[in-house]
Order: structure tokens, then sequence, then C-alpha cells
């Protein structure tokens, strides 16, 4: 009985023992280093951003639009039309036109922004991204030297202020010319447009600069003979920009007036060509009908 049991344990032993080595061996082998992380990927080029402010100079646009005359007068007639009512529209047209006129063979209409991507990876790619930022210096200060040139002429004094600080603290500079830049902006697109109207945006501004120095001095006046004269020549500057204000709206409502007789007239012209479609469809089929026969009769020497 006793032998019995001890050859039924004998087995269990085995295994304990087995176990207790492999343990063993486990503690001495060397600890392995883990894995290193995975490498991150790398994030797809960010999309080239939309510069809807991007504008070509006027001698190119003047040289796109005569070539264009010579292929299709009509389209660009409609473009000097939009130059003059819609100046920023006219850009974004001239921007598709010189797309369509420069795209890659088996293109759309539309920019492909994923062979753009493609394109500007490599050496390549950096050079014609270093090109386009000097590019984009360049006009940069030829816009500077455009606008430094129109002050010079509009407003000798703010000039004068802007080359001294530029040559004082150019940092202080740079921020100064985009607050002057956009500033007049209104004024000198307009000058291109109407000349009325930039005269009159002119003059507005000054108002507002004589209104916001009249407030100044009247929040620091405690005499009251002070404050009632201020307050009598502030009256007087905003009765100037009432009159300012509606000779500009007046001024735009004839623009407008002169667009609606235009736009009267185009309308008058296709409903007299309708009119004209509508009573001479049998000549229109026949003549069409003769042009298809014709057509197709003959030998083909391309």
């Amino acid at each position: 009985m006793k032998l019995t049991q001890k050859t039924a344990l004998l087995p269990i032993l085995i295994l304990f023992l087995a176990a207790v080595f492999a343990y063993a061996q486990d503690a001495n082998r060397p600890q392995l280093p883990p894995p290193p992380p995975p490498e991150p990927q790398a994030a797809p080029p960010p999309e080239p951003p939309d510069r809807p402010e991007f504008t070509f100079d006027e001698s190119f646009t003047n040289k796109l639009i005569e070539d264009l005359k010579q292929t299709d007068p009509n389209e660009a007639q409609k473009l000097e039309k939009l130059r003059q009512e819609n100046p920023r529209l006219f850009q974004i047209e001239i921007r598709k036109l010189v797309w369509r006129q420069h795209r890659m063979p088996g293109e759309g209409l539309e920019p492909n922004r994923a062979h753009r991507r493609a394109a500007m990876q490599g050496p390549e790619g950096d050079a014609m991204a270093l090109r386009g930022k000097e590019r984009g210096r360049e006009r940069l200060r030829e816009r500077e030297t455009e606008f430094l040139s129109w002050l010079s002429k509009n407003d000798p004094n703010d000039a004068k202020e802007l080359t001294a600080l530029s040559e004082k603290d150019p940092p202080a500079y740079v921020r100064k010319l985009a607050v002057e830049m956009k500033k007049y902006r209104e004024i000198i697109d307009a000058e291109q447009i109407n000349p009325a109207v930039a005269e009159l945006l002119k003059k507005d501004l000054g108002l507002k600069q004589k209104r916001n120095g009249l407030l100044e001095k009247l929040k620091g006046a405690t005499d009251k003979k002070q404050k009632e004269e201020l307050t009598a020549q502030l009256k007087e500057v905003i009765s100037e920009r009432f009159d300012v204000i509606l000779q500009k709206k007046q001024l735009q409502y004839e623009d407008l007036k002169k667009k609606l007789e235009e736009l009267q007239k185009d309308v008058n012209k296709s409903q007299a060509d309708l009119e004209n479609d509508k009573n001479n469809k049998e000549e229109l089929i026949k003549k069409h009908l003769d042009d298809l026969i014709n057509k197709a009769g003959q030998f083909d020497w391309d």
C-alpha cells in the first residue's frame, strides 16, 4: 500500500522539479530591452492656402486681355466690363483664365492639389518654393514703393512720419505701414474706378480724424465754455460728414442706375432675339438641316 502511494506521487514530484528548473533558467536569462515605440507617421503636407487677395499687376492683366481679344472677343469684353463693376471678382476670373491657359494636359479646369503637393516635394520643389517666396517679397516691395509714392502726394506729413520711422524703428515701421495701407486702401481702389468717389472718401477720412481729435479734447475739457465751443465744432464736423455721405450715396445711386440701364438693354436685346427665333422657327430649322446634310457630304481634307 505504501509502495503504491509512493509510485503515484512520483510523476507529480518530477513535474514539480521540472517547473522549478525552468523558472531558474528564466530568472538567469538576461532580460531583453523592450521594443522601441513605433515611429509616428509623418503627417501629409498641408493643403496650399487659397490666396483670394493675390492680384496680378496691371501690365500683365492688360496683356492677357489683349491676347484674349484675338481668340475670344466676347470673353474679353465681359472681363473689361467686370473690371469696372467688380475689381475683386475680376481678379478671381483672371486667375481662372490663367489656370485654364497653363494647366497640364489631362488636368481638369480646377487645380489638382494632389499633383501640386507631389510637384513641391524634393529639391525641385524647394527651389520652386524659394522662387515663390522671392517673388512674393519683390511684390511686397513694389506695393510698398507704390503706396509711399501715393502717400507722399496725398498726405505728405504722414509719408514723412513713415520714412522717419523706417530709419528709427523698422519693426514699428512695418506695423505702421500695414495700418496705413489698410486705412487708405478703399481710396486707392476707388481712384481706379470712380475718382469722384475717391475724393469724397478722402474728405470723409479727414473729417473722421478731425472728429476723433475733437472728441479727445472734449473728454479732457473741464471748463464749461470750452466744452460748449468744442461741442459746436463737433456738430459742424458731423454736419459736414453727413453731407459727404449723402454725396457718396448719390454717386453710388447714379452708378447703380447706369448699370441697371445697361442691364435692361441686354434684357431687351435677349427678348428681341428670343421673339425673332420663335417667328423664324421653320427657316432656322431648314438652314440647320441643310448645314448638317452638306457638312456630312463634304470631303474631309484634315
